[in-house]
């Protein structure tokens, strides 16, 4: 089946780094980033290091932004809704932050012509003290701490190892060690593996990141037995017909394509980081014929 190019991002000012946040320090070691994982995801600790996870390879998501976070504005004041200005106002009042300066603009759905016209934005004092700081999906921080080696986890306060971490993670989300042996995958391919749920399913793929290029795939993981047989506890989503037609329906509205990943697994039906190369994994692609193709 013919592949789709690549979409590029209009107006995308930002170059290129490493494909991962490895830095080494002055004694010719590689920099360890320091993370927390809160029971749902891995928080990073480190102001600075933010930028590292993000920049290099696109991993994580900051709490403010849609794109890419803003770590810092470079002197320009942030611009804020009424509603969002009034919760950080709360949380100013209960912890007498340092002040910065912001716009409030009115609420608003949308962004219409006459919203912009009758604008009247307020020069306002935040005392929220609240920064944009990135939390990692439990997928990319093994990946990057037990793969990549650069990332190091702690939880109530003990340093985790592989071993403990994907325990930990397994326990958190029953479809973890599924999902973590097709992230993998994609990233061996090259490709920025982002979670998918927006476009209802498991993970979409970017070619460089989400800021160079709109995703080309939306990926769903259906877990096999090796008799190629599905294993419903372990799919998170159906494959019935009427719901394969829906998500195809609407992956190709949005411009990219559907792929059902069939993660195959070996007669005791059993995953674990340190056997991923006894699973096997198949790509199916699927396209909406037209009278035009």
């Amino acid at each position: 089946m013919e592949h789709d190019s690549p979409r590029a991002q209009k107006h995308c000012k930002l170059s290129p780094l490493l494909e991962f946040p490895i830095i080494f320090t002055e004694d010719n070691e590689i920099y360890k980033i320091k993370a927390t994982f809160n029971g749902f995801s891995v928080k990073i600790d480190e102001t600075e290091d933010n930028k590292k996870v993000v920049g290099m390879g696109y991993f994580g998501k900051g709490n403010f932004s849609r794109s890419y976070p803003q770590f810092n504005n470079n002197g320009r004041n942030s611009i804020l809704r009424q509603r969002q200005y009034q919760i950080r106002q709360y949380w100013g009042q209960a912890n007498h932050s340092k002040e910065t300066d912001v716009f409030v603009v009115p609420d608003s759905d949308g962004e219409y012509e006459e919203y912009f016209n009758e604008l009247e934005p307020k020069y306002m004092k935040d005392t929220s003290g609240l920064e944009e700081v990135v939390f990692l999906g439990l997928e990319e921080s093994f990946f990057l701490s037990h793969c990549v080696e650069v990332l190091e986890i702690s939880h109530k306060s003990c340093v985790l190892n592989s071993k403990k971490l994907w325990s930990l993670f397994a326990d958190t989300d029953l479809y973890f060690p599924y999902n973590y042996a097709v992230y993998t995958y994609f990233r061996a391919k090259n490709w920025v593996v982002k979670p998918g749920i927006k476009f209802g399913g498991d993970f979409v793929l970017y070619k460089q990141g989400p800021m160079f290029y709109h995703a080309s795939y939306v990926v769903v993981v259906d877990v096999l037995n090796n008799k190629l047989q599905r294993i419903q506890e372990l799919c998170r989503h159906s494959l019935e017909n009427t719901s394969l037609l829906c998500l195809n329906r609407l992956c190709q509205t949005a411009g990219k394509q559907l792929m059902v990943c069939h993660l195959i697994l070996d007669e005791n039906n059993c995953i674990s980081y340190d056997n991923l190369q006894n699973v096997t994994i198949r790509e199916i692609l699927f396209k909406r014929k037209t009278n035009h193709d």
